[in-house]
């Protein structure tokens, strides 16, 4: 993921990916059990060395393999979990310049046990085959390109609080030949959690819950092992409830009608995680309690106070729910591993059922979504206070999906902002593809709006606003080098001036001069200073 022209730049700042289940077996079955043991062990959260001997069988080739494993996954976490079977699966690593897959296998005769592992390491950098050179020239031509060969969705792109690029690519409908475009109306994922969040904030506000608060205060009958989960565990996932809570027997996991009252009595019926408060896991189930809760608390149900006291206020006028109607020509059908209707459109998929409720079952437009990041921080739905609370729990990047095609990807800050959306991911590969290229057009919105970049510094960097901006890569014989840079230098100023991740045009300005510039930079807990001459390209 490489952007070429003033700076050579890898950007990503805590991208939000929810795990995607091919299939969602049985959350208490030992199979499930396994693969959240093994997931576990990979991320560094069990280190006991009985545990790996009862995972492994003590088998002395899958402990050498682990340990090469662990090796490389210190300081990350699981990114994506694919179920192909139920004793065949894959877990993968993401980070900017790492993919990690760990294909896993399980007895069939004892699901517990884990008997074989294989890892493949895929890095990317400065000449990769996965970089996109996009630039504010180029940006749509390569958009037109990739349509051409894998790509079919819409993408927004605003820029210094202007739309910059609203474009459809490829067809909604294939069968009645009609074209995506930027109006056209797709299924988001996970997205509808940052609507249950802020519907949660707005009761805070009005003083009808507290964070805090118990779930045993909104629902009767919650069994002992959940009477201490709180309002505040659901929303940070540390409730220890598991991700899902389909059943074997539903026809299907997103889409089977399941009442609140049906969806409540599953998750109270699955086992814990871990104790509330001590351990982190995400959990769309937690997210369903929290959309019941608004129920309860409001007296509203879910779709209705959403749509009065969410979307309303917002001017959000394309966002709704499954089952309902809406005009044939704007709405996209899924091009996906998994049908669920004829066509695969949301307006068939029956109305959006509890096993989804608050993190799933919703339709919006590109448009919308920009509106909805705006009204998050305008004051125009919640208070300074819960704007603060609701964007502290919320990532740079947010990536949400579903097994019926569609894949959505965007940044949070509408002034600087992308967004990306397609109906037809059907693999595993277009899905890479997709998710490299909205880390270009994220890297891409952080550069400035300039044409024509005659200069280049030559390094790969990783920009945030807690770890500041920091050298990945140092290009060979690029101007980096010859002013001494290194991997994992920080730079803290450019011409005497602070430098962070919200005043990049500091650097992007010394670069675009070609004059020699000052650099202070931050190495082993001391700092240094270099002058730089750009390169000529």
């Amino acid at each position: 993921m490489i952007v070429r022209n003033l700076i050579t730049a890898v950007v990503l700042l805590a991208i939000q990916t929810t795990p995607i289940l091919a299939q969602r077996p049985d959350p208490n079955s030992p199979h499930v059990k396994a693969v959240d043991a093994l997931t576990k062990l990979l991320e560094q959260k069990a280190v006991d060395q009985q545990k790996i001997n009862e995972l492994l069988s003590n088998n002395a080739s899958l402990k050498t393999e682990l340990a090469q494993i662990r090796k490389l996954t210190v300081g990350l976490e699981v990114a994506d979990i694919q179920l192909f079977s139920a004793t065949d699966g894959l877990l993968t690593f993401e980070e900017p310049n790492l993919m990690l897959d760990i294909k896993f296998t399980l007895s069939s005769t004892d699901p517990a046990k884990v008997t074989s592992l294989q890892h493949t390491k895929k890095t990317f950098g400065a000449g990769g085959d996965s970089d996109l050179e996009l630039t504010w020239d180029n940006v749509e031509s390569v958009l037109d390109k990739s349509a051409e060969e894998w790509f079919a969705g819409c993408v927004l792109i605003s820029r210094n609080g202007k739309t910059y690029l609203s474009k459809g690519f490829g067809m909604a409908n294939r069968k009645k030949g009609i074209p995506n475009a930027p109006d056209t109306i797709f299924a988001i994922g996970s997205a509808p959690i940052d609507f249950t969040h802020a519907g949660i904030l707005l009761l805070r506000e009005r003083g009808e819950l507290r964070l805090d608060d118990p779930i045993s205060n909104f629902f009767d009958n919650v069994p002992n092992d959940k009477k201490m989960i709180t309002v505040r565990h659901l929303m940070t996932g540390q409730s220890g409830l598991p991700d899902f809570h389909d059943r074997p027997h539903d026809k299907n996991p997103d889409h089977s009608w399941v009442s609140r009252d049906e969806s409540v009595r599953r998750i109270f019926e699955n086992e814990l995680k871990f104790d509330p408060g001590k351990g982190e896991a995400h959990s769309h189930s937690a997210w369903g309690l929290l959309a019941a809760i608004i129920e309860v608390q409001s007296g509203m149900s879910y779709p209705e106070f959403t749509r009065k006291f969410l979307f309303k206020p917002a001017g959000m006028t394309s966002t709704g729910f499954f089952g309902e109607s809406f005009n044939d020509d704007r709405v996209a059908v899924g091009y996906g591993p998994r049908k669920s209707s004829d066509p695969n459109s949301p307006p068939n998929w029956g109305k959006t059922s509890w096993l989804v409720m608050g993190s799933g079952g919703q339709v919006s437009t590109l448009s919308d979504i920009l509106k909805w990041e705006r009204a998050m921080r305008n004051g125009s739905i919640l208070s300074p206070e819960s704007e603060k609370l609701y964007h502290s729990n919320s990532g740079e990047v947010s990536m949400d999906g579903d097994m019926f095609g569609f894949e959505f990807m965007h940044s949070k800050n509408p002034d600087s902002m992308f967004l990306l959306i397609s109906n037809a991911i059907d693999s595993r590969e277009k899905r890479n593809k997709f998710t490299a290229l909205g880390r270009s057009l994220y890297s891409l919105t952080k550069q400035p709006v300039r044409r024509g970049g005659k200069y280049s510094f030559g390094v790969v960097m990783a920009i945030s606003p807690d770890d500041g901006v920091l050298i990945r890569e140092v290009v060979k014989g690029s101007a980096a080098e010859k002013a001494g840079l290194q991997t994992a230098d920080k730079l803290i100023a450019v011409n005497g001036q602070d430098l962070g991740a919200e005043n990049m045009d500091l650097l992007y300005d010394a670069i675009e001069s070609g004059e020699k510039f000052e650099i202070e930079i931050s190495r082993n807990q001391k700092t240094h200073k270099t002058n730089v001459r750009p390169t000529k390209l």
